[in-house]
C-alpha cells in the first residue's frame, strides 16, 4: 500500500473495515465516550514491539454510508471519499491528532505525506476492493 510505502513503513500493516453508522456510532460511544455518529474512526496498535517481521499498526474502521453522502456533498465518487477517509485515518494512526494546539502538526504531516504520495506512481488503494465495497455500500449490504 503507497501510504505504507510513503512513510516507511515498508513491513507493516493496516486494518480497513467497512461498516454501517449505527456500528461506528456504537464504536465512538464505546471507545471516546461521543454518543455521535462519525466517518472513520482510528484504532492505534503501535504499542510495544512488533511480533514477527509484520507489524500491525492499528485498524482504520470508516462508515460506508457517511462516505457515501459526503461524497455526494464534496461531489466525487464513493471510492474517492473511501481513499480521502483511509488516508485521514492513517495520520491518526501515525499518532497525529487534528484537535486543539496539534493542528499545525496534523497540517505539516498531511501536507508531507500528500507530497510523497504525488511522488509514486501506483495507486494506494485499490481500486478492485473499493468498487467492490461501494457496490454492497450501495446495495445496502454489509460484507
Amino acid at each position: 500500500m503507497r501510504l505504507l510505502r510513503a512513510t516507511g513503513e515498508t513491513d507493516a500493516e493496516i486494518g480497513v473495515l467497512l461498516v454501517d453508522d449505527e456500528e461506528l456510532r456504537r464504536l465512538n460511544r464505546e471507545y471516546r465516550g461521543v454518543d455521535a455518529a462519525t466517518d472513520v474512526l482510528s484504532f492505534s496498535l503501535r504499542e510495544g514491539e512488533p511480533i514477527g517481521q509484520i507489524h500491525v499498526l492499528g485498524d482504520i474502521v470508516i462508515s460506508g454510508e457517511t462516505a457515501a453522502r459526503q461524497a455526494q456533498v464534496f461531489g466525487h465518487e464513493t471510492a474517492d471519499e473511501i481513499d480521502e477517509l483511509i488516508f485521514h485515518g492513517y495520520i491518526h494512526l501515525l499518532g497525529y491528532d487534528h484537535e486543539g494546539e496539534r493542528m499545525d502538526q496534523w497540517n505539516r504531516e498531511e501536507t508531507s505525506l500528500r507530497e510523497r504520495l504525488l511522488k509514486q506512481k501506483a495507486p494506494y488503494v485499490p481500486k478492485g476492493m473499493i468498487t467492490a465495497a461501494e457496490t454492497n455500500i450501495t446495495e445496502g449490504r454489509a460484507d
